[in-house]
């Protein structure tokens, strides 16, 4: 397939090929014209390249496979980015008496109430005046990542945005990622510094296979949050799972140890109700919420609703 025969509108049609006889279509991609093409297509829009990498990073050179890498990166930094909504942060708010100018706010019931006498008197003057301070939360937040075969496909890019979109939103707190599907991998530990880039690209690479075993996953993101021996108010982990464990012990077990753990319950291809009413006791008993998603795409638009409430 020469880079004149490659056309952006019979796209889908590669996808199925793809997907059908991987090592078919790698052979068209894995070529100068191939990379010339995505790379030019990847500026338009780009969407589809997570998946693209997805199916052809195995059997593709090591030559190539870097491009076909930092064009599907580039694809899930662009997108998170837009669901990010980067203004919207944990924050709190307190009044401080003696508004100084500048401030963007001012507490007008703070001021009436510790000056009725000088409002009456219209002696009112910027001493007077309670001011309103907004400072950042400082969260601890892990969160824990199911990835295994029954997870397999577009989750795991789905994983890499998501991650994205945590380490977007938290980039100045402190979070960690654990994978787990018959073992348990810290993708990044609580107190460790660690590029966005990198944590994308490690996701990308990484393999989405085995059983489910919740347990050791909410095991390594508990031993995460109790790193953090200082009292915080905003600690809490975030699992991400279809719910139907079958491996380890029982997971709800685990979850009461957690100051705080929420649930993003994805639908699972069998069983998906035994699975899902896990996810809930989970919440349950982890003191925290519970969002059922109907499809994989919204877990980063659920984590931000979820993040955006601390």
């Amino acid at each position: 397939m020469t880079y004149l025969a490659i056309q952006y509108k019979n796209l889908e049609a590669l996808m199925g090929l793809l997907k059908a006889n991987v090592y078919a279509a790698t052979d068209a991609l894995d070529t100068e014209d191939g990379v010339k093409f995505f790379s030019e297509k990847a500026k338009e829009s780009g969407d589809f390249m997570p998946e693209i990498y997805f199916f052809i990073r195995r059997p593709i050179s090591e030559k190539y496979k870097s491009i076909f890498r930092r064009l599907a990166r580039q694809s899930i930094l662009k997108l998170s980015l837009k669901i990010t909504s980067r203004g919207i942060r944990g924050q709190f708010k307190r009044t401080t008496p003696n508004y100084q100018i500048g401030m963007p706010e001012f507490s007008l019931d703070e001021t009436i109430q510790h000056n009725p006498l000088k409002i009456y008197e219209k002696s009112l003057n910027y001493q007077d005046i309670f001011g309103i301070v907004r400072k950042r939360q400082k969260r601890k937040v892990v969160l824990i990542l199911d990835t295994s075969g029954s997870m397999y496909g577009r989750l795991l890019l789905n994983a890499a945005l998501t991650a994205s979109v945590l380490a977007y939103h938290m980039e100045k707190e402190d979070f960690a990622i654990i994978l787990f599907n018959s073992t348990a991998m810290t993708l990044k530990k609580i107190d460790q510094k660690k590029e966005i880039i990198t944590i994308i690209d490690d996701i990308l690479d990484s393999e989405a296979v085995g059983f489910t075993n919740i347990y050791l996953g909410l095991e390594k993101g508990l031993k995460e949050l109790n790193k953090i021996r200082q009292p915080v108010k905003e600690k809490f982990g975030i699992l991400i799972s279809d719910g139907n464990f079958n491996r380890g012990d029982n997971p709800v077990e685990l979850a009461k140890k957690f100051p705080k753990l929420h649930v993003i319950g994805m639908p699972a291809e069998n069983d998906a109700n035994q699975g899902i009413n896990t996810c809930r006791e989970i919440a349950k008993v982890g003191r925290g919420k519970f969002y059922a998603v109907n499809d994989y795409r919204e877990i980063p638009r659920a984590l931000i609703e979820l993040l955006s409430q601390h």
